[in-house]
C-alpha cells in the first residue's frame, strides 16, 4: 500500500474543490483517510484516483466548488511553455498541482519528464541565455521545479520491488541536479532500490562507494565534462570495477550524446531520454 501523503489542502487543490468539500467525502466515506499521531487526515493517491473514477470529478478547468458528474477523458499534459512561465513565477502550488494532477490522469511519469518539464527547463535556460531573464530568475525555477518534483515522487506507486539496486550521481564539475533526480523517480517507480548521491560527484569516490556496496547499476549524467583527461582515468577505474561485480553502467545527459565522448566513456547503455531509460531498466530487471 501507497503511504498517505496528501493533505486535505492538497487533495482540494488537485481536484479544485474547498477543503470542506474534502473534508465531507472523508465523513461520507468516498475518501478513506489515515489518521497522523496528531489526529490530521491524510490522503493515499489510491483513495484519490478512486474517488475521480467512481464519481466523474473532473481534471482542473472546472469551478473550485463545483463537482463534476461527467465522466471525462485524460486532459493533455501541461505544456513546456505554460509550465516554464509557472516556474518562472515561482508558484510551487501551481507547479505541484500540475505535475500531481497529470500523474492522477495516469500520464506516464517518463511523458511527463520527456515532454513538459525537460523541455519546460531548457525553454528557461534558453530564456536566460538569451537575457529575457537574470540568472536569479533561472534559480527561482529551478528550486520550484525541484520542490514540486519532491512532491511527486511522495505520492509514486512504484511497481514490485525488484530486488536491484542502483547508484546515480551527476559527473564531478556538474552542478545540474534535475536530471538526476528525474532519474531516481524513474527507477523507483520500477521497483529499485536507487541510491542518489546528488550533483558534483569525484569519479574516485563513487568507485569507492560501487565497491563497497555492489549495485547493479551505476548512472551517471553529464552535461558537460570539466576535466576530460581526469575523467578518462578514474571512469576507466570505475568500470574495472563495476565488471568485476557483473554490474550495469548507464550514461546520460548532453556530453555523452558526442561519439568521440563515447569512446573514452563506455557503457552498457546511453539514455537520451527518460522513456529510453524507463525501457532499458525494466528490461535489465526482467533478465536478471
Amino acid at each position: 500500500m501507497a503511504a498517505a501523503n496528501l493533505t486535505t489542502k492538497d487533495v482540494a487543490r488537485l481536484l479544485l474543490v474547498s477543503e470542506a468539500t474534502v473534508k465531507r467525502w472523508a465523513d461520507e466515506g468516498l475518501l478513506l483517510p489515515q489518521k497522523t499521531v496528531g489526529g490530521h487526515r491524510r490522503f493515499s493517491i489510491q483513495s484519490v484516483a478512486r474517488l475521480r473514477r467512481e464519481q466523474g470529478i473532473a481534471p482542473a478547468a472546472q469551478s473550485p466548488t463545483k463537482r463534476v458528474r461527467k465522466k471525462t477523458l485524460p486532459g493533455r499534459l501541461p505544456s513546456a511553455d505554460n509550465f516554464s512561465d509557472v516556474l518562472l513565477s515561482g508558484n510551487e502550488a501551481e507547479a505541484t498541482a500540475q505535475l500531481i494532477d497529470a500523474y492522477l490522469q495516469s500520464h506516464a511519469l517518463t511523458t511527463l519528464f520527456d515532454t513538459t518539464i525537460t523541455k519546460a527547463m531548457h525553454r528557461v535556460g534558453d530564456l536566460w541565455f538569451n537575457g529575457t531573464i537574470t540568472i536569479a530568475d533561472e534559480h527561482l525555477a529551478t528550486r520550484v521545479m525541484l520542490c514540486a518534483l519532491q512532491k511527486l515522487r511522495s505520492i509514486v506507486v512504484p511497481r514490485q520491488a525488484t530486488g536491484l539496486k542502483a547508484v546515480s550521481c551527476g559527473i564531478e564539475g556538474d552542478l545540474h541536479e534535475l536530471p538526476i533526480h528525474l532519474a531516481e523517480i524513474v527507477f523507483e517507480s520500477e521497483g529499485w532500490d536507487i541510491s542518489n548521491l546528488g550533483p558534483n560527484t569525484p569519479l574516485f569516490t563513487l568507485r569507492d562507494m560501487v565497491a563497497q556496496k555492489k549495485p547493479d547499476l551505476v548512472c551517471i549524467s553529464a552535461r558537460s565534462i570539466v576535466d576530460l583527461d581526469r575523467a578518462t582515468t578514474e571512469y576507466a577505474q570505475l568500470r574495472r570495477i563495476i565488471e568485476k561485480i557483473n554490474g550495469t553502467t548507464v550514461l546520460g545527459g548532453e556530453a555523452f550524446r558526442d561519439s568521440n565522448l563515447r569512446q573514452r566513456f563506455p557503457a552498457e547503455f546511453y539514455a537520451q531520454s527518460f522513456e529510453g531509460l524507463s525501457t532499458f531498466v525494466k528490461e535489465l530487471a526482467r533478465k536478471r
